[in-house]
C-alpha cells in the first residue's frame, strides 16, 4: 500500500486522502515462517534473506547528529527496508531564464547494492509534454528526456554521470535513513550539526556534508557534483536545502526542499520538490 500524508511535523491533521496503489512491480525479501527438521536451509541463510532491524546500539555508534536524526524519525527498532518507493511532485527548469515546468514522478530505489529509477512525467499547462527517466544501475548513470514522445532532447551517460547519480542516491537516502545505520554508509564526524557521509558503489566513493538542526531534523545536503553544461561537464558546489517534514508509515521524513547549485555569477535553484507518497518493501 502507498503510503501518504499531508500532516506537516507539529501541524495540522492529515488531509484524509485516501491511500493510492500502484500495480507496478516492486522487489521483496523473502521469509520463512516456521522449520522442521528436515530444514536445508540453515539459521545464517535465512539472515541473508532480510534486511536487519536498525538496532540501538548501532546508532549508537553513529555521530551526534545522525543519532538524533534517526532516534526521532522512528526508524529505531523497524527492519530497514530493501526497496523504497517514493512519490513526489514539483517544478523544474534548465537555467535561470528558462521557464518552470511543473512534474510528477515516482522514484524506486534499491539500497544494498545502491540504485534507482526516476521515472517523471514533465508538464505544461496541464498536458504531458515529455517524460524524463534518470538512473543508477551496476553502478553507472544515465539521463534520458524524451519530448513529445518522438524526439530526444537529452540522452546522457558516462563517468560524469556516475558520479552524479551515486551523489543523488546519498542525498535521497533522507527518505529511507534506516540505511544510515548499516554498512552501505560511511559516517565521519564534523561537528555537533553535521556529519560527512560517504558510499563506496563499485570503484567510485562519494561523500557529502548531512546538516541537521539541534532537534534532529536533517536540513540540508552539500557536495561536490558534476553538472551538465554546453561545453560537457563541470564540477560545482550542489546542495539541497530542506523546508519541511513529514510523517509517513510512522516515520518523520523531509518532504520539501530544492535543489541549488553554487555557480560564479550566483546560485540556481533548478528544482522544487514535494514528496506526496513513500512505500517500503521488506
Amino acid at each position: 500500500e502507498r503510503l501518504t500524508t499531508d500532516q506537516k511535523v507539529g501541524g495540522s491533521s492529515p488531509s484524509g486522502r485516501a491511500a493510492e496503489t500502484d500495480p507496478g512491480p516492486i522487489g521483496t525479501a523473502g521469509v520463512i515462517a516456521s522449520r522442521t527438521p528436515c530444514d536445508t536451509l540453515c539459521l545464517s541463510s535465512l539472515e541473508e534473506l532480510v534486511m536487519p532491524v536498525v538496532l540501538e546500539e548501532a546508532v549508537a555508534e553513529l555521530p551526534a547528529p545522525v543519532r538524533r536524526c534517526l532516534r526521532r524519525s522512528g526508524v529505531v527498532g523497524r527492519e530497514t527496508p530493501t526497496v523504497a518507493t517514493v512519490w513526489q511532485e514539483g517544478r523544474l527548469r534548465q537555467g535561470r531564464d528558462s521557464r518552470w515546468i511543473s512534474f510528477t514522478a515516482r522514484e524506486e530505489y534499491d539500497l544494498d547494492p545502491p540504485g534507482f529509477v526516476w521515472k517523471a512525467a514533465l508538464k505544461l499547462g496541464g498536458l504531458t509534454v515529455g517524460r524524463a527517466t534518470d538512473s543508477l544501475a551496476a553502478g553507472h548513470g544515465r539521463m534520458h528526456v524524451r519530448l513529445l514522445g518522438l524526439l530526444n532532447v537529452v540522452d546522457a551517460t558516462g563517468l560524469e554521470m556516475d558520479q552524479g547519480v551515486v551523489v543523488r542516491w546519498l542525498n535521497e537516502t533522507m527518505w529511507f535513513p534506516a540505511v544510515w545505520a548499516t554498512d552501505v554508509i560511511s559516517w565521519e564526524p564534523i561537528d555537533e550539526t553535521s556529519a560527512l557521509g560517504s558510499v563506496r558503489v563499485g570503484d567510485l566513493t562519494v561523500g557529502a556534508e548531512f546538516r541537521f538542526d539541534h532537534d534532529g531534523h536533517l536540513v540540508d545536503f552539500r557536495a561536490d557534483r558534476y553538472r551538465s553544461v554546453e561545453s560537457g561537464f563541470e564540477m560545482a558546489r550542489w546542495s539541497t536545502p530542506l523546508t519541511e517534514h513529514a510523517v509517513f508509515d510512522g516515520i518523520e521524513l523531509p518532504s520539501r526542499g530544492c535543489a541549488v547549485w553554487a555557480l560564479e555569477d550566483g546560485d540556481l535553484e533548478y528544482i522544487r520538490i514535494r514528496v506526496t507518497g513513500v512505500r517500503y518493501s521488506y
